[in-house]
């Protein structure tokens, strides 16, 4: 799924399934467009995201996959829920990673883009740096202040149009969801959290240290004090085999639509 493979895709979605709607929410460092994907007409927003990092691309297959399977009937959920979704946050990242460099998480000039978000930038800093990741990198390297990056800006700008109920990110490691910011869960948290890890048998678990500031989960609660759940998708060593995305999206899919009904629950 490189970046050009993904465009042609969603627009072939967009022209067989006309209640999906695409828009351009913003560029990336070298100009490739950012997709939101749109489904429903409802007063609750709800907002996915997937391949903030480049070699876990895969879990931009599975919401697109996901996206075309709400796609194909008009569920009832239309009315009530207005679902948005943006696949491949780091088109230039996933491309970078595809071409051969799988160990490359970053964006084009070397910014891990879920570690350059504001809440707790400068911990997360702190902590990058005294591991060595102090200057662009394939992994880990903050940026050189918070939302520097058009991908993160982006998608902080997006999230702050829609104003959504709820976000949750796909990456991949660990089959575990992270659900918390600072051992802070915001009203209802608890209870969506306990629903997506019963529909996908993944289980919850408290964020790492070395993961715990600037990502895009933790400025979303801070931001908004609403649920926000990163999804470590599948196990092994990133980027996952194409043979896992059967598992994968039948554990995922549940999990996703337990989260666009609860704002309607």
């Amino acid at each position: 799924m490189t970046s050009d493979i993904y465009e042609a895709k969603i627009h072939e979605l967009a022209a067989r399934h006309p209640l999906l709607d695409i828009n351009i929410i913003g560029n990336s460092r070298m100009g490739k467009p950012i997709y939101a994907l749109t489904l429903g007409h409802g007063q609750a927003s709800v907002l996915f995201n997937a391949a903030h990092h480049a070699n876990e691309w895969i879990t931009a297959l599975i919401l697109t996959k996901f996206a075309e399977d709400c796609a194909k009937h008009n569920a009832s959920w239309y009315e009530h829920v207005t679902l948005h979704m943006v696949p491949m946050v780091n088109p230039d990242g996933v491309d970078i990673a595809i071409s051969g460099k799988t160990h490359w998480k970053a964006n084009a000039i070397g910014v891990d883009l879920n570690s350059n978000y504001p809440a707790g930038w400068e911990q997360a800093k702190a902590h990058k740096y005294s591991r060595g990741y102090t200057a662009p990198n394939p992994r880990d390297y903050v940026g050189s202040h918070p939302l520097s990056e058009p991908e993160s800006m982006a998608m902080a700008a997006f999230t702050k149009f829609v104003d959504p109920a709820l976000t949750i990110s796909l990456h991949t490691q660990g089959e575990e969801i992270y659900w918390l910011y600072q051992d802070y869960a915001p009203l209802g948290a608890t209870e969506l959290a306990i629903c997506i890890s019963q529909a996908s048998g993944y289980k919850l678990e408290e964020v790492p240290d070395e993961s715990s500031h600037a990502g895009y989960r933790d400025w979303f609660i801070q931001e908004f004090n609403r649920p926000g759940f990163t999804v470590e998708c599948g196990l092994g060593v990133s980027p996952l085999p194409l043979s896992d995305f059967d598992d994968i999206y039948a554990r995922v899919y549940p999990l996703l639509v337990e989260a666009v009904l609860f704002p309607i629950k």
